[in-house]
């Protein structure tokens, strides 16, 4: 009896822990199976962030140069093999379309952040189903408008008519977004094309759980597969990998962007930040309008200024990402071609690639999944899980910090110095967190639970009130790669949420 007690024990205690994912419906799909055909890189969202629009020109360059359409004197496509050696992304990812997209073309020649309102805030449907709505009432019709320019590297919103009626009622950047929208999406849809189905299927081949019983989303399914935003901040946020909760795909790309950023190119300062906004449709910014968004945030570097370095590590997370969508294209090819061998001519399919080449055709003997499997045994990956967003312009939950009473620009506190530079790293109850202009140390106060991780910290672009001021919080936590959902382990393991205090303003402070 002892004996298979023992047993027992041993064989519980084998066994991995079971994970918990609130809220998420039971994928009977697997969200890998599909082949991500169209990747649109985008760069100049916020005008003064010059690295992505750099980063796009250096893709439209490459272009050039694979069609010999360049008259330049640079050498040929190089591979993806030797990180030190230039990439043209299309003979290094030739199963990807990849194109390039000008966010806010008009901010950007003003080497400004926007021109009236943060154009990364204006992606949710409510905000577009108002633009759409203003449209509608004025008889415009986007696509005739947008047919005599380019909209991936102009505004195309700029007729007499249009300006008259529409002008004082919307900003710039609510029509730029309903422009791009069209480009990437659609997205307008998501709340009116609902109907009755026996269908459990979302576009992107995951069960989803009506909201209402009986109808769902039947949407037409996005242009763009997958959406890549390219930011920059001033914080010291490293290489940051901002993801949806829910996205499975996005999740394990994610993974494998990580641990290439780190291994492959040798940046150790990198993490995956994931928000808890799992419906496509209540997210806000612009890299929600694709099927899959992916964001890729590196810092520290000043608002109007490229750097070589920041470059360098912005094009790391990109070719990155690039490689594990290829990677997976081409397993997926090679197992359709190999299951068509096997029923037609019943021949096994063997495998003789070099594992890691991105550039072969041949199929590989140990899939990229495989690989995410071995770098994490238990399914898990590390990540930080942002605070919920609860006042207009935010993106994510942050600690506000009150603004001058002449200028709502401007804060009426500095953030102290103990906490500069310093994202990602704990804040608990009690530190010093703000400065007043009598001297005064304002100290953190747990509006967002005992210990909080900073994120954001003192970021140029979050002085501006669209944007939602102040420094953003997170909590540490986990995901399931495989799944794409936070996970709460069966012994509690996970990192508490993040409980936020509505009024958590520091105005009586100072």
């Amino acid at each position: 009896q002892q004996q298979q007690q023992q047993q027992q024990q041993q064989q519980q205690q084998a066994k991995p822990k079971q994970r918990q994912y609130p809220h998420a419906p039971i994928a009977t799909v697997s969200p890998f199976s599909r082949p991500v055909k169209k990747v649109v890189v985008v760069g100049g969202t916020h005008g003064n962030e010059y690295t992505g629009v750099w980063c796009i020109k250096s893709i439209e360059r490459q272009r050039e140069l694979f069609d010999g359409t360049s008259s330049s004197s640079s050498s040929s496509p190089s591979s993806q093999g030797d990180p030190a050696q230039p990439v043209n992304v299309f003979a290094s990812f030739p199963s990807l379309d990849v194109d390039t997209l000008l966010a806010n073309p008009v901010a950007h020649m003003q080497n400004k952040r926007f021109v009236e309102a943060d154009l990364n805030r204006e992606f949710s449907i409510d905000r577009l189903k108002r633009v759409a709505a203003v449209l509608d009432g004025n008889g415009n019709d986007d696509a005739a408008s947008a047919s005599s320019c380019d909209v991936a590297t102009e505004f195309c919103s700029t007729d007499e008519e249009r300006n008259l009626m529409l002008g004082a009622s919307l900003p710039h950047e609510a029509l730029r977004a309903r422009e791009i929208e069209a480009l990437l999406g659609p997205k307008i849809l998501a709340e009116s094309n609902t109907l009755s189905s026996s269908s459990s299927h979302d576009v992107d081949g995951n069960s989803v759980v009506p909201e209402d019983e009986g109808e769902e989303d039947t949407n037409p399914a996005p242009l763009a597969d997958i959406v890549i935003d390219l930011h920059t901040t001033t914080c010291n946020m490293g290489i940051s990998l901002i993801i949806p909760e829910g996205d499975a795909l996005m999740s394990a790309a994610a993974a494998y962007v990580m641990h290439s950023c780190r291994a492959k190119y040798g940046y150790p300062h990198v993490q995956i930040l994931m928000h808890a906004l799992p419906k496509r449709k209540h997210r806000m910014n612009l890299s929600s309008c694709g099927r899959h968004g992916f964001t890729v945030e590196v810092g520290p570097v000043p608002q109007g200024v490229l750097r070589h370095d920041v470059v360098e590590k912005t094009e790391a997370a990109l070719h990155s990402l690039l490689e594990f969508l290829h990677l997976r294209n081409l397993e997926l090819e090679n197992e359709k071609d190999a299951q068509t061998k096997e029923k037609d001519e019943g021949a096994s399919r063997h495998s003789n690639v070099v594992e890691g080449d991105a550039t072969d055709h041949t199929p590989p003997t140990t899939t990229v999944l495989d690989r995410l499997r071995r770098l994490y045994p238990g399914g898990t990956v590390p990540c930080y899980r942002s605070a919920p967003a609860v006042r207009p312009g935010e993106l994510s939950g942050k600690i506000s910090w009150p603004t001058d009473p002449t200028n709502p620009n401007f804060p009426a506190v500095v953030v102290h110095k103990s906490v500069q530079d310093r994202d990602f790293e704990p804040l608990r109850v009690g530190d010093p967190l703000f400065l007043s202009l009598d001297g005064k140390v304002i100290p953190y106060y747990g509006s967002h639970g005992e210990e909080v991780h900073l994120i954001f910290v003192n970021e140029g672009g979050y002085y501006y009130a669209s944007s939602g001021t102040g420094i953003g919080v997170a909590v540490k936590s986990q995901f399931d790669w495989e799944t794409g959902w936070f996970v709460i382990e069966e012994d509690g393991g996970e990192s508490e949420e993040v409980v936020v205090d509505e009024e958590d303003s520091y105005d009586g402070w100072y």
